[in-house]
């Protein structure tokens, strides 16, 4: 009997989260005849079948299975957009539309700071009770809660706060110790977010149990935020409250919700020339800085200059991830703020700021030596290069192919950045249990990935480049102590789905044809289960990885059971 040989699945152009890339056109409604009864019934049921804004999207045929579609819970990113039917009523997407506009005025009163004479604050007509205080509302039986109940939430959130986002001093807490109420040392908005993200840590089912009424507290204190002060700590505090809401979605799959707020911190950001930080360009920086007053202090500069980075890198890494267009453009805006420095660093050796700045990120693209060598500043760059590579994969379409040349060199350049970026990243020592090193080290290899992925199928060149990636992810994650690490940002769980993809997609090219295989399949089959077990270990409190290990794993099982 002649021996059948399998052919490896022929997969089509994916984007780093998996998604397909958009076949055949569907229309928006579609009209489907179904059975109204059981058998020998004659009637039929005329029925209008509408399709998930997801899938409209991407145009992709949808089967209309509730909740979730079959082409949503095929996507490598495991449920990643929301898979929302509107025939019921609103979608989250249009419920999001009436605070888009509330964060659009207030951008609009910080670019015309001279016109808020003539603002008018709105307020929340729904709001229940127009004299709570944002910083201690009450819980869900109306019962006003304990200023130790707020301080346990920031507690729980101070053990994490460097690894979600939080660019503030942690001296702004110190003097809860001495008995000061919360409500006096820092905003509603970041004091909201802070007790959010307390109760999403939290353990203690007393503490979790509050975690929907205090988002709902967070979403109408960050909304109003604004209406209430522009002052330069008021800007600040509002800025890291919709980095942490965004952090929060993020974690949690709400995605649309996630890029709404991290766009809103990119706006006010922007809007409040944290770009131009010690420009050397003075006209530049004191036309864009006037909506800010002079930092009072060292440490108020720093976390203005980490304010900026931080929102930059959650902006590069969660918009580069499903290849959406990022909100900041390094040539129109011109970045000139230095590097960051670790917050407590300001206050001693502010001297280790550049007096002036200049093109921060043009530089550092150019290989030019700079003094960003601080854990914010290569966590900030590795967001560079992985946005970058994100950028350029794009581009490489059949209009681009005519263009062949330049493309190539684009493509040369950046490769030898991330390559030399890599170089200069501290290592990973045994049973590590730095977690934001790890997602550092983890940004820059998936970068590798996104930038050979478009060219792995038909380059011999790129798909080692991208499996050679793929692999060191996988030795890193051996020499981290991963249970140990408590919390991870959940990034890393998008590019562990992507090495894990690289690595399926080597794996059944290998099982077709092993000549020249640089792995075997020994070998991959174990890189692919380290990255399961990762995924698996922070599945529990992260409901977006927990999506992407259940798609991963359906993906690994196809292919390691497909015939020989």
């Amino acid at each position: 009997m002649p021996r059948l040989r399998w052919k490896p699945p022929e997969y089509p152009p994916w984007d780093l989260l998996g998604h397909p890339l958009p076949s055949e056109p569907t229309p928006q409604l579609n009209v489907e005849l179904n059975g109204a009864g059981g058998a020998g019934e004659d009637a039929l049921l005329l029925s209008v079948v509408t399709r998930p804004a997801y899938i409209r999207r991407r145009k992709v045929k949808c089967d209309a299975k509730k909740p979730i579609c079959t082409p949503c819970a095929r996507f490598i990113g495991g449920g990643l957009h929301d898979c929302e039917y509107t025939e019921a009523g609103p979608a989250r997407s249009q419920a999001l539309e009436e605070q888009i506009s509330i964060i659009e005025s207030r951008i609009r009163e910080l670019e015309q700071p001279k016109a808020l004479r003539t603002s008018v604050g709105l307020r929340n007509p729904y709001q229940p009770n127009n004299n709570r205080s944002p910083s201690m509302p009450p819980d869900s039986m109306g019962r006003p809660r304990s200023i130790g109940f707020y301080q346990a939430l920031i507690a729980v959130f101070l053990r994490h706060a460097s690894q979600i986002g939080f660019f503030l001093s942690p001296q702004l807490f110190e003097t809860l110790s001495s008995g000061a109420v919360p409500s006096q040392i820092a905003s509603p908005a970041l004091l909201d977010a802070i007790y959010l993200w307390g109760a999403h840590l939290s353990r203690a089912e007393k503490l979790s149990v509050h975690e929907s009424g205090l988002l709902s507290d967070a979403l109408r204190s960050a909304a109003e935020s604004l209406s209430r002060g522009h002052s330069g700590t008021a800007i600040l505090h509002t800025i890291q409250a919709e980095v942490l809401l965004a952090q929060y979605f993020f974690r949690n799959a709400r995605i649309l919700e996630g890029k709404y707020h991290a766009s809103a911190a990119v706006s006010i950001s922007l809007s409040s020339g944290l770009h131009k930080i010690r420009s050397a360009d003075v006209r530049d920086s004191a036309r864009s800085v006037e909506s800010l007053s002079p930092a009072a202090s060292a440490l108020e500069e720093g976390e203005r200059i980490n304010a900026f980075w931080t929102v930059l890198t959650l902006n590069n890494c969660w918009f580069a991830a499903d290849g959406s267009p990022t909100d900041i453009s390094y040539t129109a805006h011109g970045v000139d703020t230095p590097w960051p420095l670790d917050i407590d660093v300001y206050f001693e050796e502010s001297r280790l700021l550049p007096i002036q700045s200049s093109a921060t990120i043009d530089n550092f693209l150019a290989k030019l030596p700079d003094r960003g060598t601080s854990l914010p500043a290569l966590h900030a760059k590795a967001g560079v290069v992985f946005e970058q590579a994100s950028r350029l994969a794009i581009r490489y379409t059949e209009s681009a192919a005519r263009n062949h040349n330049k493309f190539c060199d684009e493509f040369s350049k950046l490769d030898e950045v991330i390559e030399a970026f890599k170089q200069i990243l501290p290592r990973i020592e045994p049973g590590s249990t730095q977690s934001l090193l790890l997602v550092v080290h983890t940004i820059a290899h998936a970068a590798t990935i996104q930038l050979h992925n478009p060219f792995c199928l038909k380059s011999p060149g790129s798909r080692a480049r991208a499996g050679a990636a793929a692999m060191a992810v996988v030795a890193l994650l051996r020499q981290t102590n991963v249970p140990e690490l408590g919390y991870v940002d959940a990034i890393v769980g998008t590019l562990w789905t992507a090495a894990c993809q690289a690595c399926i997609t080597e794996l059944s090219c290998v099982r077709f044809n092993n000549s020249g295989a640089a792995y075997s399949v020994e070998q991959l089959c174990a890189a692919v289960e380290t990255l399961l077990a990762a995924m698996s270990v922070f599945s529990r409190d992260c409901r977006l990885i927990d999506l992407q290990l259940a798609t991963a794993q359906q993906n690994y099982a196809a292919v390691r059971n497909g015939p020989e």
